[in-house]
């Protein structure tokens, strides 16, 4: 895991009240391509909730 995601999850820990910890153990244990569903289900997630449109055209 890179910093990046590392700080990907954090962020999504603190939206949801989640430990950020237990979802670093989950990301380590999925395959690539379940990373990357994931890892976009999360920006999604974090977009919506915070009303940004960064990233979109």
């Amino acid at each position: 895991m890179n910093g990046k995601t590392a700080k990907l999850l954090n962020r999504y820990a603190l939206t949801k009240g989640k430990s950020a910890e237990d979802l670093k153990k989950h990301w380590q244990s999925l395959t690539a391509a379940q990373r990357f569903a994931h890892r976009q289900e999360i920006l999604k997630e974090i977009q919506e909730k915070s009303g940004s449109t960064k990233g979109k055209k």
